[in-house]
């Protein structure tokens, strides 16, 4: 990414597992067709040693946080052309934060997806904070699959909540405090009730999906959407009936404005 280039589109996406060729391909190619600079990974399910197949000639994995064995994962993938100074990469031996360090405009910028547990772990987010607290120095831009709701109210179908529900909904709030959080999609949609992931067991819908920055970051943002997953098929489910629908996954995507210039003055 040349330092001339101020704007930038970017995704996260829960994938739900890349081990397919065909599935990563499709992938891949859905990110060249929606001209993605920059997409947020989780739930990769590829291993340590597999985790630079997730490339092809348009995009490569910059940074990864995986396993021996096939589950969890996340990814930073970049499009080739940007061009993209790293100062440096992260990968948690968990496999659920990774994140590359770079300067854009003169400004210091960490580019983060993070996966969090699907059931509640006490000791998550203090062990995420006490990471990211090292690159404190730099400007968050998060893309993150938290398997928690900010607001109970507006981001969960299902008026009731359990206390693991609560819980996970107050230390997501006292993560983005830490780090000057700001939620891009509320955002632009203050009272909208959308959501990125369907429960079939409890039949309700939740928004667990997020992009974050650090606030005053950017200028402007010029758009923020909830995308409905593509219908893609994965190569294990090759004659084995239909393809795998992804789409209890929602995508999220922005448009990021300039870098501002209270962002270059820190």
């Amino acid at each position: 990414m040349a330092t001339s280039m101020t704007k930038l589109h970017v995704i996260s996406w829960n994938v739900n597992g890349l081990n397919g060729q065909i599935k990563r391909a499709a992938c891949l190619d859905f990110l060249r067709r929606h001209s993605v600079d920059i997409a947020f990974i989780q739930e990769s399910h590829l291993r340590s040693i597999d985790t630079q197949r997730f490339a092809n000639k348009f995009y490569y994995t910059a940074a990864s946080a995986s396993l021996s064995s096939k589950n969890r994962g996340s990814l930073i993938v970049l499009k080739r052309n940007l061009s993209l100074n790293i100062l440096g990469k992260y990968g948690s031996e968990d496999g659920r934060v990774s994140y590359i360090k770079t300067i854009i405009a003169g400004h210091k910028f960490a580019f983060i997806s993070i996966y969090a547990p699907s059931l509640y772990e006490p000791d998550f987010f203090s062990k995420l904070i006490s990471v990211l607290t090292q690159i404190h120095d730099y400007s968050f831009i998060i893309g993150a699959d938290m398997n928690a709701c900010v607001n109970l109210t507006l981001d969960k179908s299902a008026c009731l909540s359990t206390s693991t529900q609560i819980r996970s909904s107050n230390e997501l709030q006292d993560f983005l405090s830490a780090f000057s959080l700001v939620d891009l999609y509320r955002v632009v949609n203050p009272t909208c009730k959308q959501y990125t992931f369907y429960s079939a067991r409890h039949q309700s819908f939740s928004r667990l999906d997020y992009l974050l920055v650090s606030a005053n970051s950017f200028s402007e943002i010029h758009k923020v959407v909830i995308l409905p997953c593509p219908q893609i098929l994965d190569a294990t489910h090759v004659n084995r009936g239909p393809a795998v629908d992804l789409r209890t996954r929602w995508l999220n995507g922005i448009d990021l404005g300039e870098v501002s210039d209270s962002a270059r003055q820190k």
